[in-house]
């Protein structure tokens, strides 16, 4: 231990380990020893990221490696010093808050085992360093052999110790991970400032784009392989709107999709949404994408305003905001928007088919710009057949059809979506 000295350059900013293992360090092996296992740990933790970038190689990288390293080296010169055997020699706090940490980043168990095998390799190639420059040549060969024998003991036995830390911590942070992530988007919907952690926990770049949408199901019985649908369809969706991930979370009552972006999506994104094949059970509203913390809390708003219409209307099972938007707020009073559907349409109200088909026309025929040319190639009708309905819905609501258009279309609207608001009843629920 004698011959383990810094260089005189003194290149490293103090100790990365807790003091206590630096003070058990330095009485056992002594201040200088203990100041070249800090210099050589941050090193060697230089090398071996080096390494990895160069061959474009997984390793661990947390961020506290250096940590993990430098504690790890002390308690195997400690260990060497007293002689411990290495059945006795337990893997440092530091190397196992570092393992921890690893699986909280998702960093996979062969990284984390590459990255420990390769600062063992550094390691190694320290010490031997010291002992060419240091031991005669007739006593090289027996101290290489025990040093590296009791380096690998020493390094098993950390593996080991280490693998179990990984997979204990496995299980814990699988069981936590829903629950902290919806911890973390309820602070960010309800505005209040994310964590430091949360990108780590969300596994999103919080400062990007964002597409949010609401799920549930269309039925209240047992539906099998329920998660695996929904995961599905949110790797299916993520794939064909070019997102760079995304993550579902339960959020009051629904299931909650989020796709992240790298680049803005086009705002015609929901479209493509629309497109993805999914679960019939699956109902879907949907937001428009946004930008930054602002952006996905917006995205969500007009989700949820997409679900209210989503909800009360039985017609279809995909919403998004640029259809529902309005509706949404004109449904905001139930009561209001039928008696509005009611005084507006007064004359084609009723369950009658001939009124319904007549009522379906104008809509048609006032969302084409008044086209009776556009409103039959949408409905497979001729003209004349939209002319004669247009005709006689003036008739019965006693006005013409160019007057209060607007209002018009959106009772016709309301009416086509939300059926009962043609019902009197409605006035009273």
């Amino acid at each position: 231990m004698e011959s383990l000295r810094p260089t005189a350059n003194g290149a490293v900013d103090g100790p990365a380990s807790d003091p206590e293992i630096i003070a058990s360090a330095e009485a056992e092996i002594g201040a200088p020893a203990t100041a070249w296992a800090i210099e050589a740990a941050a090193e060697i933790v230089r090398q071996v990221d080096e390494d990895f970038s160069l061959a474009g190689t997984p390793g661990m990288m947390t961020g506290t490696e250096r940590e993990g390293c430098e504690a790890s080296l002390l308690t195997t010169l400690i260990g060497l010093h007293r002689g411990t055997a290495a059945a006795d020699i337990v893997a440092p706090r530091g190397a196992q808050e570092n393992v921890r940490l690893s699986v909280r980043q998702g960093v996979p168990i062969g990284s984390v085992l590459r990255t420990v095998w390769a600062c063992h390799t550094r390691v190694q190639d320290a010490l031997l360093a010291v002992i060419e420059q240091e031991v005669p040549a007739d006593r090289m060969v027996p101290e290489v052999r025990e040093l590296n024998a009791a380096l690998f003991s020493y390094v098993n036995s950390y593996v080991i110790d280490l693998m179990h830390g990984y997979e204990d911590e496995l299980t814990l942070w699988h069981g936590r991970l829903p629950a902290e992530r919806q911890r973390v988007l309820t602070a960010i919907l309800d505005g209040e400032e994310p964590g430091e952690d949360a990108e780590r926990i969300l596994g999103l770049r919080l400062g990007r784009h964002h597409l949010v949408a609401l799920a549930w199901p269309a039925t209240s019985g047992h539906i099998p392989d329920r998660e695996a649908a929904r995961q599905r369809f949110g790797t299916d969706a993520a794939q064909a709107l070019g997102a760079a991930g995304f993550l579902t979370v339960e959020y009051q009552g629904t299931t909650l999709f989020w796709w992240g972006f790298n680049t803005r999506p086009d705002p015609s994104v929901a479209g493509a949404l629309r497109a993805v094949p999914r679960a019939d059970w699956i109902h879907l509203a949907a937001g428009r994408p946004g930008s930054g913390l602002f952006g996905l809390r917006d995205s969500h708003f007009e989700a949820q305003q997409a679900a209210r219409v989503a909800r009360i209307s039985p017609q279809q099972k995909f919403w998004d905001y640029d259809t529902a938007g309005m509706l949404a707020l004109l449904i905001a009073d139930s009561q209001a928007a039928a008696r509005f559907v009611q005084v507006q349409l007064d004359g084609l109200l009723g369950p009658d088919q001939k009124l319904a088909d007549i009522r379906d026309t104008l809509r048609h025929f006032l969302m084409a710009g008044s086209s009776r040319l556009a409103a039959a190639q949408a409905l497979h009708l001729a003209t004349n057949t939209v002319a004669y309905r247009v005709k006689r819905a003036a008739e019965l609501l006693g006005r013409p059809i160019n007057e209060n258009q607007a209002m018009t279309l959106a009772a016709l609207e309301m009416a086509h979506t939300f059926p009962h608001l043609l019902d009197a009843s409605a006035l009273t629920q």
